[in-house]
């Protein structure tokens, strides 16, 4: 194998079957865009591993059964498992892998066809996000809740779903602000436990990014885009 003909998703993981199902969903697609390439998949969060439906290796399995490959990390912005869990994986690997870069900036018209699909902006938007302590990945997050906002000429928050201040406490500002219709738009590629924390809210809420025909093709662009790049042997 070789690192143009084998790909490792590496994502974040989840204990959540809906969420099983999508990423099965999204990897199939990216198997059809590229044919004879194996695509193997990851969890980069250990502590998701496990549950009754997780058929999925850690990451540090995925790159030893893979061997030589290119890594797209399956992450919407720069946060630690990004900047930290997936290159000290990669490091301690004796194969050459070479690292994609993530996928922000790739779902900004997915974004927008989920908000028309929910039944168009409102007065305000929340970008529901897995909020992050790195300035980069809060910066990246802010910059698509800004483009969304513009795009939609209205107001548009981001909400923790985990940490602060998060979704409730943005949906309540939106409110204070004079919104009345406020539609929480989640920016996260599959279905998780989170989902209970928004269902309670009293606003239109739309479907995660996953199943966007747009992720798997930004995947697999991620891989083509290397397969032109000297190979930087990260693993010795």
């Amino acid at each position: 194998m070789s690192t143009a003909d084998t790909l490792v998703l590496a994502w974040h993981g989840t204990r959540n079957p809906a969420g099983h199902a999508v990423i099965a969903s999204i990897t199939d697609r990216v198997r059809t865009l590229l044919p004879g390439v194996t695509v193997h998949t990851a969890w980069v969060d250990a502590q998701t591993a496990g549950g009754a439906h997780d058929r999925h290796r850690v990451l540090p399995e995925a790159l030893a059964a893979a061997g030589d490959c290119t890594l797209v990390p399956c992450f919407l912005a720069e946060g630690y498992h990004v900047t930290h869990d997936i290159p000290e994986a990669v490091a301690a690997s004796p194969y050459t892998v070479q690292v994609a870069p993530h996928l922000d900036g790739v779902a900004d018209g997915a974004l927008v066809e989920r908000v028309t699909e929910a039944g168009g902006p409102g007065d305000a938007l929340v970008l529901a996000v897995v909020g992050s302590r790195r300035l980069r990945a809060q910066a990246e997050v802010a910059r698509v809740a800004s483009r969304l906002g513009r795009h939609f000429g209205v107001s548009a928050y981001v909400g923790d779903l985990f940490g602060s201040p998060s979704v409730t406490d943005q949906v309540e500002a939106a409110r204070a602000a004079g919104a009345s219709d406020v539609v929480v738009v989640p920016y996260t590629l599959a279905p998780g436990l989170w989902m209970n924390r928004v269902a309670g809210l009293g606003v239109r809420i739309a479907e995660p990014l996953g199943q966007h025909a747009s992720i798997a093709t930004a995947i697999a662009a991620r891989h083509r885009a290397f397969l032109s790049l000297p190979a930087a042997n990260l693993g010795r």
